[in-house]
């Protein structure tokens, strides 16, 4: 099977947040993450192509310095979307506001509508659980404060989830360290402040993906 951070990461953060419901997370495939036969989680990441591209070229430049190929700072120049801005990489989302077509959170709804369509396809072979949840792992920069927008994502979740299969819970990473949790079976939301704390669950992440 193949090795996947995100999924990993998934795992870690999710163990260490919510202990008593999730203690031994396997990492496994459709879902990608799943608790005995009780709950199974799909894990993905709602970065658009485009900006993860121009993550990872950025990456090598830091790398090969002066040494990088001019193809590869001929194609930054067109992925102008990320930036280098006092030694940190910014992603110029664009306006975040409660009209979420119109927002850059329209990715995260657009990658949970995509899963539900999956988990809805008579071809993805998921396994017959209990319960489904959706685990996105995202750069969004979403305000804590700001009850409207959350409300807001938290209506058009509903909208997208109203297949047969649907998700009863929606986790979503933020770039603020912070982690909105979506119950779309109650309608409500909490959020868990991860600080500091991410770092050292993004390392666990990686030192289990290696030895796995």
């Amino acid at each position: 099977m193949r090795k996947n951070f995100d999924e990993y990461f998934a795992k870690v953060v999710l163990e260490f947040c919510f202990p008593e419901k999730y203690s031994k997370l396997q990492v496994l495939d459709k879902p990608d993450l799943q608790s005995g036969q009780d709950v199974g989680i799909e894990v993905t990441n709602c970065m658009p192509k485009e900006v993860a591209e121009a993550f990872n070229l950025w990456h090598r430049v830091a790398k090969q310095g002066d040494q990088t190929p001019p193809r590869i700072l001929e194609r930054l120049q067109q992925l102008d979307m990320v930036q280098l801005e006092n030694g940190k990489l910014i992603w110029n989302q664009g306006t975040y506001t409660e009209n979420i077509e119109n927002s850059p959170l329209r990715t995260f709804i657009d990658a949970v509508a995509s899963k539900v369509e999956k988990l809805n396809s008579p071809s993805a072979n998921y396994a017959d659980l209990k319960s489904y949840e959706l685990f996105v792992n995202s750069a969004l920069d979403i305000d804590t404060g700001d009850l409207k927008t959350i409300l807001a994502i938290l209506e058009k979740l509903k909208e997208v989830n109203t297949k047969s299969k649907k998700f009863d819970m929606v986790y979503l990473i933020a770039i603020n360290k912070t982690m909105f949790v979506f119950d779309l079976v109650n309608s409500s939301f909490i959020i868990k402040y991860l600080y500091n704390r991410l770092d050292v669950l993004a390392r666990q992440a990686r030192k289990r993906m290696r030895e796995s």
